[in-house]
């Protein structure tokens, strides 16, 4: 099975002209797939935690064909590079990513379709930076969560000693960490994440989170850093939510799934959303039937509603790169 479902995501790709990227940081590669024209700047994707690049294999191919997207593998996911060894992850890192992405390139703006924790981090960046985004589309989740102040101390006291230990000489990889056949990879991700993946979906993921592993028959290895899975989360307050919810001016479609729960107290989330729609007239919101991944295990639900979204905010005169 396995042979059969990574040519097919292999396949999917060639049919689409996408092009791997590689991007050279200071930490290492960054890595990631470029759909559609190179002369374009494209919108960048952003996954959600413990996922990678591939989670738009299935959306993009439904969305217009004459916009470009550029879907990254954050540090330590998929193919990009793992943070040095001693270094924790942290989600708030991904808004120096992003000023990193637009120095490499020389854009003066940035346009981001993200999902979940990708969509988070979004949201702040675009609150930081009001300025230097032009276009935001969000799954599921709008912005950092509003935790009582116990949770956030036991999320700090709880992951923080954690990382230390997965810290050693290798970075995150262990020479005795378990290796499974790839069907087994598949059940597990499948019920890892709630059944909000499809088993069908789980192959775009794993084509860029596995690899043989050589040292068994049939064995993979995962290619994903280890020390993503302690996470702390943001220390936030909602007057920050509010204040970034005030300044964030541009076109933004938020899409929330009917099963995911909010994570926090419902009037956070409610304010934060009352406080977008009194200062941006562009902004959208709509509900769509699924689960926390719809836009990967059910892309014609929410294929649409996106498309619409950009055909109508979407510019090509904006977003043609100048060739010196």
């Amino acid at each position: 099975m396995a042979e059969a479902k990574r040519r097919m995501v292999q396949q999917n790709n060639q049919l689409h002209g996408v092009q791997e990227e590689r991007i050279d940081l200071p930490f290492g590669a960054l890595v990631g797939k470029w759909w559609g024209p190179r002369d374009l700047r494209p919108i960048v994707c952003l996954h959600g935690w413990m996922d990678n690049a591939g989670s738009f294999d299935r959306l993009i191919p439904l969305l217009p064909k004459h916009i470009s997207f550029l879907a990254i593998d954050i540090p330590g996911h998929g193919r990009s590079a793992h943070l040095p060894a001693g270094v924790a992850y942290y989600a708030l890192d991904t808004l120096r990513l992003l000023l990193h992405l637009m120095q490499h390139y020389g854009w003066g703006r940035i346009s981001l379709m993200s999902h979940s924790i990708g969509a988070v981090m979004s949201y702040v960046f675009a609150g930081v930076f009001p300025d230097r985004v032009d276009l935001l589309v969000s799954f599921d989740l709008l912005k950092p969560f509003i935790l009582d102040p116990d949770m956030v101390l036991f999320l700090l006291a709880d992951s923080l000693p954690k990382t230390l230990d997965l810290g050693a000489a290798e970075a995150g990889r262990s020479a005795e960490e378990k290796q499974f056949r790839y069907d087994q990879y598949v059940e597990h991700m499948h019920a890892g994440f709630h059944e909000s993946i499809s088993r069908e979906a789980c192959h775009f993921l794993l084509y860029r989170a596995l690899e043989p592993s050589g040292q068994q028959a049939g064995g993979y290895r995962r290619l994903t850093d280890r020390r993503i899975r302690h996470n702390h989360g943001l220390v936030w307050s909602h007057d920050v939510n509010l204040e970034m919810a005030r300044r964030i001016k541009v076109p933004f479609l938020y899409l929330k799934t009917t099963e995911t729960p909010l994570f926090e107290d419902a009037r956070y989330h409610q304010e934060t959303i009352d406080a977008l729609v009194a200062h941006n007239g562009q902004f959208e919101q709509a509900l769509v039937e699924g689960k926390h991944h719809v836009h990967l295990s059910h892309p014609e639900r929410v294929a649409p509603r996106v498309a619409e979204f950009l055909l109508k905010h979407w510019n090509r005169e904006r977003y043609l790169v100048c060739k010196l």
